[in-house]
């Protein structure tokens, strides 16, 4: 699916959005294949809507290194050849350095509005349990790759094979959170740093650091951003998202059962 007649198309599997950022004869860069089944549908994208062979596909990087982002680089890697990138603090986590990880009930009680944002799929959750275990960091603070890390991206440097996006740390959701900016067309590939919930941008309220994920906010504010494109949620474009945009600490709005159970449940304060 094209996003925004951007040069950037969307597959996902319940929540678990993967980005084709090229077009035409562009080379592809794939972001965030977290799951075997979003990589499926990445590839049925390459070759039936676009028309293009795997081979095209010639980087693959993660926004982070937790499992639901990592989950199906190995496959997207082994059919199409590509070089997959993590962020530059994941290249400490491989040589030992424990990741931080936040409170999993505490936090999945605040971020559970999201859940309803796109149609369930009982495979991505089966998939998202099994990667959990075997790939990634998350429900262990030890990160394993099960894919050829080809290098690492950090703050300030421009994605390779995507001319004009700039990488952007964005840290508080984990310490390697990374945002994609493309200042040209005002968008925001933002991983997990920015989710959306009800057609706004929510500031992700699942974190393992309040004040640094306060102070990535700042910074992304700062930024024109027209077009918000998430790691979950779907995407939202306005003259300027940040306009409606919540913080980390504010709850979800709306009547839904989980937007609900999110604000009495989720410990805000």
């Amino acid at each position: 699916m094209k996003v925004f007649d951007l040069p950037v198309h969307r597959v996902s599997s319940w929540i678990f959005n993967c980005y084709l950022v090229g077009d035409d004869s562009d080379p592809l860069v794939a972001v965030d294949p977290g799951l075997p089944v979003v990589t499926e549908r990445a590839l049925a994208l390459v070759r039936l809507a676009l028309g293009r062979d795997p081979s095209d596909v010639t980087t693959i990087v993660s926004t982070h290194g937790h499992s639901d982002h990592v989950g199906g680089v190995a496959d997207l890697q082994r059919s199409s050849g590509a070089t997959a990138l993590l962020p530059a603090r994941c290249e400490q986590y491989l040589g030992g350095e424990a990741a931080r990880t936040f409170p999993l009930v505490e936090s999945s009680l605040r971020f559970m509005a999201v859940w309803g944002q796109q149609r369930m799929e009982f495979t991505a959750l089966r998939q998202f349990a099994a990667t959990g275990r075997s790939v990634g960091f998350g429900s262990s603070n030890r990160m394993r790759c099960d894919f050829d890390v080809g290098g690492y991206v950090a703050d300030g440097d421009t994605l390779p094979g995507a001319p004009g996006w700039e990488v952007v740390h964005a840290p508080g959701h984990s310490d390697d959170s990374t945002c994609f900016y493309h200042p040209e067309s005002a968008t925001l590939l933002s991983g997990d740093a920015v989710v959306t919930h009800d057609g706004v941008a929510w500031f992700n309220p699942e974190y393992v650091d309040l004040p640094t994920a306060n102070a990535t906010e700042e910074r992304l504010r700062t930024l024109e951003v027209r077009h918000l494109l998430p790691g979950h949620g779907l995407p939202v474009t306005a003259p300027d998202v940040w306009a409606t945009a919540r913080p980390s600490t504010t709850p979800p709005s709306g009547r839904s059962v989980l937007a609900r159970c999110s604000r009495r449940f989720g410990r805000w304060g």
